[in-house]
């Protein structure tokens, strides 16, 4: 910690500045406490990228993305602006050390320390990831030990910094000697890669010194991709056996993070929280207060300007990423340490089964359809080629109009089958398990996270069943009263069930013990379903008979609700979704709610005009760049998701009921006729593709190119409009 400098920044975003913490490839970061007075750590984005376009339209789709990350391992991202002269975000301030720090300062850990620093590692990389974000640079000095136990920094917005900052000359984002061989060689990289770098950081702590050594860049990545690691360092051999495991050069033999999370845990002798699995010295060391230095004396200083600034609420951190320099060493290993770019080329696949009927999803450098007719067949598609690589039986096919239902945790892919949950093998489509649940009603997939997926059964009577994520071993059963239906939904260590009467329980993943419960509704009178809930910022939302509900995740204590909706007396169906600050809900009478996420302050409400579709789901916004977009009586109708005014519609888009698609300024939807993508700010339309009488549907977009299928024509990708 620095005194803050002549031309130093006083005041971002309501935030008094107070020291300089440090800097790194994306910009510098300074304490600051906020307005209520907490610690805070400001990070403020380095001149020469505030100035790229490219880069700022990157920095606020990674952090919108990282908001479904919970905060309980990493450094929660507390406000952010995007739009500034030069952009800023806001965590939380984690006191404390670096592992690096740490190790330096008081010499490697001992295994027992090890072994709890890989369990806590190994369930933030688990919630990381169940948030579709891959970290992509853990590394020690990414990994902070605080009084509150392990943190993992720097995941998601690095992302960010990775395009802008790779083409720069004499620039590499990254640390080699702990990065995966499949990104060192510039291919994908996906949780897999993770867990490399996991059992890498595990050496580091147990050694002192990474599993490939010391040296120059061009060295370390040689050693990476063709020399085994040096373990030898590595005296506990439960733990030497467990890191070489991770530390496999091909990325399907490495272990899952569930399954790593099981095991680390099952050797850690304590849990990963506060100090008191440390070494003494290291935790007296991160518990001691750190005086904040005194400001050097200057004039007062414009503050960093903040035009229309854009808070964004999210569950995860980011910091920036390390930058290597140093002239040819760097250019040598440029192209091997380059920015996984979108797939090459477009394609059509025509599954033998039959035409296509859900789907498709996009699940890493795999996309998901099912075809056939009765119990379909899943397929999974090589993204850059369009070549199946892989067909399993008895999937359970959506109904029309609805996305796919699938995650994925590690190398296991768990779906629906007719009545079943099943485990798949990510990398061939093997069945590895199978476990009875009900899917009447069901339209989107299985619930994992924890280490464990839940199964929904109502024989003998309604109840939710944890099963073991990696084997699939009955881990609890959760009895459920008079319910009709129960909707779940997994974040962090916690499952959240909410019944058709009205009640809401916070369960234990682990265990499936009940934390705490919460009655909705007076006598607990049974609807006709579940409301879904969400969870996002250590807060749940759910909406019930026309009320949004914001309860305290941890406690299930109410933060706030709101007044009931026009028209809540005819139980209208509800759904509500969160995006930034907002809370979003709409109801079937039409009607569009915004609410502040954190104070439940109400911000604005639209009316859709009357028409046929009255599924709430459908008229959820998609929300990017400050726009929301709804499709609702085969229109699109573009928000301004700050004060509600309309900003353009456009008219004449038959189809089934569909969400829009929005990515890289573009909004995109499937509907019937063709492939249509719309420019978010202004409705302009940038592409239109003739789906030729074949019914286009569900268009989904990744890495710069659009995917959809049509019911008679198979499965197509295209490039999107740039």
């Amino acid at each position: 910690m620095e005194a803050l400098r002549p031309g130093d920044p006083r005041e971002i975003g309501g935030h008094r500045i107070t020291a300089r913490l440090g800097s790194g490839g994306m910009g510098r970061v300074f304490l600051a406490r906020s307005p209520a007075g907490r610690s805070v750590a400001v990070k403020v984005v380095h001149p020469e990228l505030a100035g790229d376009p490219g880069f700022r339209a990157r920095f606020a789709r990674e952090v919108a993305a990282a908001r479904a990350v919970g905060g309980a391992f990493t450094a929660p991202l507390i406000d952010a602006d995007a739009d500034a002269h030069r952009p800023w975000l806001v965590t939380a301030y984690l006191p404390g050390r670096s592992l690096t720090e740490a190790v330096a300062a008081h010499g490697p850990l001992p295994p027992p320390s090890v072994r709890a620093l890989g369990a806590g590692l190994a369930e933030a990389l688990t919630g990381i990831h169940r948030a579709g974000v891959v970290h992509r640079d853990l590394k020690p000095s990414n990994v902070l030990l605080t009084p509150d136990g392990a943190r993992v920094i720097d995941f998601g917005i690095a992302r960010a910094a990775d395009a802008a900052t790779v083409t720069r000359t004499g620039t590499a984002i990254g640390s080699p000697g702990y990065l995966p061989p499949e990104q060192a060689a510039g291919g994908t990289t996906g949780p897999a890669g993770d867990v490399f770098s996991l059992g890498a950081v595990l050496v580091f702590a147990a050694t002192g010194e990474g599993p490939f050594g010391d040296g120059a860049v061009h060295e370390l990545v040689y050693r990476v991709l063709h020399e085994p690691p040096r373990l030898d360092g590595v005296t506990d051999p439960e733990l030497r056996a467990l890191i070489a495991g991770c530390l496999e050069k091909d990325p399907e033999r490495r272990p899952a993070p569930d399954a790593l999370l099981e095991r680390l845990a099952a050797l850690a002798p304590a849990p990963p929280h506060g100090v008191d699995w440390l070494p003494p010295p290291v935790a007296t060391d991160i518990t001691r207060p750190v005086p904040v230095p005194p400001p050097t004396q200057e004039p007062a200083k414009r503050a960093v300007p903040s035009p229309a600034r854009r808070r964004l609420l999210v569950g995860a951190a980011a910091t920036g990423a390390v930058l290597l320099t140093g002239g040819t060493a760097v250019a040598a290993v440029r192209s091997v340490l380059r920015a996984v770019g979108p797939a090459e080329g477009t394609w059509t696949f025509t599954p033998e089964q039959d035409n296509p009927t859900g789907g498709p999803l996009v699940l890493g450098d795999l996309l998901l359809v099912t075809a056939g007719i009765g119990d379909d067949v899943l397929i999974a598609i090589d993204r850059r080629t369009g070549k199946p690589r892989w067909t399993a039986d008895g999937v359970k096919a959506p109904r029309a109009g609805t996305i796919l239902g699938a995650v994925s945790a590690g190398n296991i892919l768990y779906t629906y089958g007719r009545d079943e949950i099943l485990a798949l093998n990510r990398a061939d489509g093997r069945r590895l398990w199978r476990a009875d649940t009900d899917t009447f009603g069901t339209d989107t997939g299985p619930v994992a996270g924890g280490g464990v997926v839940v199964a929904t059964v109502r024989r003998p009577e309604m109840q939710l069943r944890g099963h073991d994520a990696v084997s699939g071993r009955q881990r609890w059963t959760f009895r459920l009263e008079s319910a009709f239906s129960v909707a779940a939904a997994v974040a962090g260590p916690m499952v959240y069930a909410v019944t058709s009467r009205g009640d809401v329980f916070g369960i234990e993943a682990a265990t499936g013990q009940a934390k705490w419960r919460r009655a909705l509704r007076p006598g607990g009178l049974s609807s006709s379903a579940a409301p879904v809930p969400v969870a996002a910022g250590g807060l749940l939302y759910l909406v019930d008979e026309g009320v949004t509900h914001a309860l305290d995740a941890a406690t299930g204590a109410p933060k706030w609700k709101s007044a009931a909706a026009d028209a809540a007396s005819t139980l209208p169906n509800s759904a509500v979704a969160v995006a930034g600050d907002a809370v979003y809900t709409a109801h079937s009478t039409r009607v569009l709610e915004v609410f502040g996420a954190a104070d439940g302050k109400k911000r604005w409400q639209h009316t859709f005009p009357p028409g046929d579709d009255r599924n709430a789901f459908w008229m959820l916004p998609v929300v990017a760049e400050g726009t929301a977009v709804s499709y609702v009586n085969e229109t699109l109708v573009a928000l301004d998701a700050a004060s509600g005014r309309e900003r353009w519609r456009k008219g004449g888009l038959p189809g089934i009921f569909q969400r829009p698609v929005a990515a890289s300024g573009a909004v995109h939807l499937a509907n019937l006729q063709d492939v249509v993508s719309f420019d978010l700010a202004t409705g302009r339309e940038l592409q239109r593709i003739d789906g030729q009488g074949n019914q286009p549907h569900n268009v989904a977009v990744a890495d710069g190119f659009l995917y959809w299928y049509e019911g008679f024509g198979g499965v197509r990708a295209a490039e999107a409009p740039r």
